[in-house]
């Protein structure tokens, strides 16, 4: 059980990155996927996963894993509105501290 468990009162749909299809062309994507996440918005300069700084618009916190390649939709919106798509500006992993296996994502968006 995540530590964060409880907190979580809101979902998020997410697209898992697959690869790429048509030669490069193009990225492709699975079926989007409910998770628990606990979202607070709020705006602070951060370093993204190139190593580029840039302003975030909050953290998501959810017991699903998570890269900066997914493509994912915060509370309230759709998965069928592709344009309310986001990308991670960055996604930690945490452990449990009792076991070290993975307990959350924390995802910079």
């Amino acid at each position: 059980m995540s530590l964060f468990g409880e907190d979580m009162r809101e979902t998020f749909h997410v697209r898992r990155f697959q690869g790429m299809a048509d030669n490069g062309r193009r990225e492709a994507y699975g079926e989007p996927e409910a998770h628990p996440c606990r979202w607070e918005p709020g705006a602070r300069l951060v370093r993204t996963a190139e190593g580029k700084q840039q302003v975030c618009e909050g953290t998501l916190w959810t017991t699903a894993r998570l890269t900066p390649k997914d493509l994912f939709w915060l509370p309230g919106n759709s998965p069928e509105d592709y344009g309310a798509s986001r990308r991670a500006l960055n996604a930690y992993e945490r452990k449990g501290l009792e076991t070290g296996e993975f307990d959350h994502s924390e995802v910079v968006v």
